[in-house]
């Protein structure tokens, strides 16, 4: 059956098309062939098979290397020169050719996977031993670079070989088909989330391609970035429920052997790291930087069919999207970091705020001192309404999260909002009174006729105190003084096609049917949330006669439509919200950005200053957070490494 009549399609998706940009629900697509720098930088030869190095060939040649071609024979000559002289260029040449050797294997698994592991082990020992004349192991110059690259081909080599074994697990020991050796699977230094018992299935980040997300942050070290769906442990704690089904943990995963032995060590040990947590790792007493990226697993988990509809449905169905409403969190909660809370806008949802969060948490110093939650709500319901629900989600998890109430950093948070959003952040910021509810009654409270329950309700609604653990709030593109588009037409047919739910319908009937108003009057009372956004609403009226407290700072950020749409619309607004409506001259700052309302919040312009919002931020926050170190545990230093700048890839 369908949720809007034939007649009221047309304009429904016109105002569709006026308010939102719909937010694709494809933010990766697998790439047809999997990338391969080695092959791809060492090419091959006229009948196809992959060539060495000329760097290998030199060695050969500088060893008087005059035996045949093949794999054995090479790699029996190389063993046998390191074997005696430990020699780098040796390990190398080793290493490299145990690769060309596994990829020449295909039609034989087990063996490709022991020359996989021989790739892992010989660069390694090149890598971790020392560098001649007592320099530092940089995997960033040549020739460390080249080795670095063999190392990280080996472990992804290994890796698909294991993940093509229907019985094998991230988390379990691999046992080696020929020649017995064992891998141990090691977690150096366990997160929330990196845990063994919530990995699940596993996908490598460079087998995808970003669609929806300008930038692609990564960093260059050891290890292959891969990401795994988080699986739900056993033993669930309160705060479970905050976080979304299928979660993406993104790792890095390197294979550690043993530095001094010979060939064909018994055992290595397979480390998973949490590249938001850690980007470094020891080698000796050398840190190295490890191979990072947090935006394909974002995207990854993003890419859901589900979320093809999710806003259209939140907003004609507010009654079934009530399920869905609620607090999330893509990290596990953090009593170290300050919560940064973003609220989207109607006929949105959480997902349109992934592009200024994959930029956000790519700075690590913005990773390490704020956790990011979003709000998720029916926006179809009135505004006072959500607020309300809001606000009572944040009491619940703070006493969930902090019972005791001495957890100073919830006491710091920053509200983010886009659109209506912002105007939720707004109404958290301050005191009602009694201007909401005089403004929509001539009745006192006390003279309203129904049960305590419904009673204590229409309290939560209208009579409201500012959130105390609220230190800023960002608003972004909001109708202050209202939307055009909120006109009688779009009024009327949202009234006729959203459905309210039923506790949101009861409680304003108890209200309508006590203020003695006549029926036809009823028509024009407020009842979703596009009627909120007229200039008249009484909620609108309290934003603009009443001022956020002083001890909370307010960030303002105003849309102003790109110059090539100035000829088909007014150049003073967004395309949705008049620039007058969006301004604030009591915020403390406001900046202009040049974008379409829908894409305001998402232009490098308004990321930026929400950056710098929050550096600034934490030079006031009323509580030190300082950065978080890890320690190794057999050096008990810390082993974070800044020696590699981060890499961002704008597709």
């Amino acid at each position: 059956m369908s949720i809007c009549s034939r007649k009221g399609i047309p304009l429904l998706w016109l105002l569709v098309l006026s308010v939102t940009g719909c937010t694709t629900a494809r933010f990766v697509e697998l790439k047809e062939k999997p990338e391969n720098p080695i092959l791809d930088r060492l090419g091959t030869s006229p009948l196809g098979s992959p060539q060495m190095s000329r760097r290998t060939q030199m060695f050969l040649q500088s060893s008087h290397y005059r035996g045949g071609q093949t794999f054995v024979e090479l790699l029996t000559h190389c063993r046998k020169i390191v074997g005696s002289s430990n020699s780098p260029e040796g390990l190398h040449a080793c290493a490299e050719l145990s690769y060309l050797a596994s990829e020449s294997s295909q039609s034989d698994p087990p063996l490709a996977l022991e020359m996989a592991l021989d790739t892992v082990e010989t660069s390694w020992r090149y890598l971790s031993r020392s560098v001649p004349g007592g320099a530092t192991l940089d995997c960033t110059v040549e020739p460390h670079c080249q080795t670095a690259e063999i190392y990280n081909a080996g472990v992804k080599k290994l890796l698909r070989l294991l993940k093509k074994s229907p019985d094998h697990h991230l988390t379990s020991n691999i046992k080696m088909p020929l020649s017995g050796r064992l891998i141990s699977v090691h977690i150096p230094f366990p997160s929330p989330w990196l845990s063994m018992d919530q990995l699940g299935a596993f996908e490598f980040t460079s087998d995808y391609e970003l669609k929806n997300l300008r930038n692609r942050h990564t960093t260059e070290g050891l290890g292959v970035p891969i990401m795994a769906r988080r699986r739900r442990p056993q033993q669930q704690s309160e705060l479970e429920k905050y976080y979304a089904d299928d979660l993406t943990v993104p790792i890095t995963v390197v294979v550690r052997g043993d530095s001094n032995s010979a060939f064909q060590s018994d055992s290595f040990q397979l480390e998973l790291f949490d590249p938001r947590e850690s980007d470094g790792m020891l080698i000796g007493e050398t840190v190295v930087p490890i191979a990072t990226d947090i935006s394909t697993p974002l995207a990854w988990f993003l890419t859901d069919p589900r979320n093809s509809l999710l806003e259209t449905f939140a907003f004609l169905r507010p009654d079934r999207a009530s399920r869905l409403e609620g607090l999330y969190m893509v990290q596990p909660f953090d009593p170290d970091r300050i919560p940064v809370l973003m609220v989207h806008g109607i006929w949105s949802s959480p997902i349109t705020w992934m592009e200024m969060f994959n930029d956000l948490q790519s700075d690590p110093v913005l990773r390490d001192k704020y956790q990011f939650w979003f709000y998720m709500y029916p926006t179809g319901e009135p505004l006072a309404f959500t607020t309300a629900k809001l606000r009572e989600r944040l009491e619940t998890l703070r006493s969930e999260c902090d019972c005791v109430g001495r957890n100073r950093k919830l006491n710091d948070m920053v509200v983010v909002g886009h659109s209506m959003g912002g105007l939720m952040a707004y109404l958290l910021s301050v005191d009602s009174q009694d201007k909401l509810w005089n403004a929509i009654s001539d009745k006192s409270l006390a003279e309203i006729q129904t049960d305590p329950k419904t009673q204590e309700k229409i309290r939560q609604v209208f009579f409201f105190e500012s959130d105390r653990s609220i230190d800023r709030i960002v608003t972004i593109a909001s109708p202050f003084k209202g939307s055009g588009l909120a006109n009688g037409i779009t009024r009327w047919i949202t009234g006729a096609i959203v459905s309210i739910p039923k506790a949101t319908a009861q409680l304003s009937d108890v209200i309508f049917q006590q203020n003695g108003q006549d029926p036809m009057s009823k028509l024009l009372t407020p009842r979703t949330s596009v009627d909120s956004l007229n200039k008249n609403s009484a909620v609108l009226q309290l934003i603009s006669q009443t001022a956020i407290p002083e001890q909370i700072m307010h960030h303002n950020i105003v849309g102003l439509q790109p110059q090539r749409w100035w000829k088909f619309w007014n150049k003073s607004s967004d395309g949705v919200v008049n620039f007058k409506s969006a301004r604030r001259t009591d915020a403390v700052s406001e900046v202009q950005v040049e974008a379409t309302h829908s894409h305001v919040h998402r232009t490098p312009a308004a990321i930026k200053e929400v950056h710098r919002i929050l550096m600034e931020h934490l030079k006031t926050a009323n509580s030190s957070n300082p950065l978080r170190q890890i320690s190794h545990p057999q050096h008990d230093a810390a082993h974070r490494s800044k020696a590699m700048a981060p890499h961002v890839t704008t597709p």
